[in-house]
């Protein structure tokens, strides 16, 4: 009796559809995804961070399941020359068919720590930007220990389509987040903070991440990030996660970058 019922758990489970809004499926070692895919985590958007992880990025994206977004994050942009800064535009316009979103991208003062890294980070973040701009992509930004200076940078280009990966804003960044419809993604860590954006911010403006293999184990963890959202806001994990879900498919336009595997190279 008792096997019946985790059964039945368990079927339940695969029926509820899930989305993560960001995770690098390219940094973990087992690269079969179809584990989390029957789970029920149908929609992965996975993110490249430097040229090896953009490659690597494109390769196991199938457009079905897994979707591609291509970026410079704010470690390697400290790092990154003007010629391989160059191909990896090149790399994400090449592939405009496939690709999602430009990210990862941001500030992170944590990695920056003098102000000369700091203008590099802001430099390689507007040159993204931009990108985004002339792509028509949204864009997944990092911001850690950085988020009213990433503000800033975005209100200057004035870049709209915007998601603010593993968001760790307070109450007044939210007035950005509601004035520009952007996302932000909770992952399934639970903080004080967090759980008090999450109860102030409209669930039309959330999505879930894992941010897999470095904040967790793998994308099924988004799981325990939609309960956290569906008791927060009082409605059942299902509910939570049919929303959640449409809106992470609806911000990366990912109907209409399915199905394009004949397209790839």
């Amino acid at each position: 009796m008792q096997k019946e019922i985790l059964r039945h758990r368990e079927l339940k489970k695969q029926k509820t559809e899930m989305a993560d809004a960001h995770c690098h499926l390219d940094l973990m070692e087992n690269k079969d995804f179809t584990e989390f895919i029957s789970y029920g985590v149908r929609t992965l958007i996975t993110n490249g961070i430097d040229t090896k992880s953009n490659l690597e990025t494109l390769n196991i994206s199938d457009n079905r399941n897994i979707f591609p977004a291509l970026g410079i994050d704010p470690q390697f942009a400290l790092i990154v020359g003007g010629e391989e800064l160059d191909f990896n535009i090149k790399l994400a316009k090449d592939n405009l068919s496939r690709i999602v979103a430009i990210g990862e991208i941001g500030l992170d003062f944590i990695a920056a720590a003098d102000d000369a890294k700091k203008q590099k980070q802001i430099r390689i973040f507007e040159r993204m930007l931009d990108l985004a701009a002339e792509t028509h992509l949204p864009v997944s930004v990092h911001s850690r220990n950085s988020i009213k200076e990433v503000i800033s940078v975005l209100e200057a280009k004035k870049t709209k389509k915007v998601h603010f990966h593993f968001f760790e804003g307070d109450l007044e960044d939210i007035y950005y987040i509601k004035k520009n419809n952007c996302m932000i993604s909770v992952p399934p860590q639970p903080s004080a903070r967090r759980m008090q954006v999450i109860k102030e911010l409209p669930i039309s403006n959330i999505m879930v991440e894992s941010d897999a293999p470095a904040a967790s184990k793998n994308p099924i963890y988004v799981e325990n990030a939609i309960k956290m959202v569906s008791e927060i806001k009082g409605i059942d994990f299902e509910r939570a996660a049919q929303i959640i879900t449409a809106n992470t498919k609806i911000f990366f336009n990912t109907k209409n970058k399915s199905n394009l595997n004949s397209l790839r190279k």
